[in-house]
């Protein structure tokens, strides 16, 4: 879902951006702070203010959902920002955004991404080991924050069960209790929370990836091809470049296999 104004985009499942007026011309843009977290919360449901970490921490597990909660400072309007995912093997992928326009020629004092970490629910998930969460601007590193994915157990799922009961009606829970259900090779049940995910919200990508991988494992090509075939056709997210780039290759795959 789109929005106008310094709140970018909105979800579990999008980057969040918040902002701080412009005040007298700073000395330079910066990354004020990097802060890994199993998530955020947004002060303000209009956009102002800080997005607050939840659970802040460099330790995840592969039912998580990581968050980084990344803040420039002395921002131009339009400003863009590479954020980067490193694995165990290599370069996992990079996003970009970019800081609001502004009416004025006055720079953002600070400006907040929250992005999630998608690992769950992807081909990276089971990556596990050490990995990092670059901050990248005119192509120079300017942070590098390390943390660890290792595996989860299954008692986790009780947890994610509960916030999805909580909030029934949140397509990122039952994505991310789908994803998680699928780990443990819970198929039947993770197909059904993700089916319920794509019916509450059909225009993210990622949750017809997730399905697609359960159904190309099962051997339903068929049914998986349509999965991905139905992400290549949604956009309107920071992602979409990525999630693209997932569902186009197992497109291939699916392809080249028949």
């Amino acid at each position: 879902m789109r929005r106008s104004g310094v709140e970018i985009l909105l979800a579990a499942a999008v980057v969040l951006a918040v902002a701080a007026g412009g005040g007298a011309q700073p000395a330079g843009i910066h990354v004020g702070s990097v802060v890994l977290a199993h998530g955020v919360k947004q002060t303000s449901v209009f956009g102002q203010g800080d997005v607050t970490p939840l659970d802040s921490g460099t330790n995840f597990v592969t039912t998580d959902l990581p968050y980084a909660i990344v803040k420039v400072t002395s921002a131009p309007a339009d400003t863009p920002v590479l954020l980067r995912l490193i694995d165990p093997t290599g370069v996992a992928y990079s996003i970009e955004a970019r800081t609001p326009k502004r009416r004025d020629t006055k720079p953002w004092q600070s400006f907040q991404f929250a992005a999630p970490l998608y690992i769950l629910g992807t081909d990276l998930e089971s990556r596990t080991g050490t990995w990092h969460f670059q901050v990248l601007m005119n192509n120079q590193i300017q942070n590098d924050t390390v943390f660890e994915w290792q595996p989860a157990s299954a008692l986790t799922l009780g947890n994610i069960k509960s916030a999805v009961d909580a909030s029934p009606l949140q397509a990122d829970l039952h994505w991310r209790y789908g994803a998680a259900l699928a780990l443990f090779n819970h198929d039947a049940d993770a197909i059904s929370q993700l089916k319920n995910a794509i019916q509450l919200d059909q225009k993210y990508a990622l949750y017809h990836i997730t399905l697609g991988r359960i159904y190309e494992r099962q051997g339903r090509k068929a049914d998986a091809l349509n999965e991905f075939q139905a992400a290549l056709g949604i956009h309107g997210s920071f992602y979409d470049p990525v999630f693209q780039s997932w569902a186009q290759e197992h497109v291939n795959h699916l392809k080249a296999s028949r």
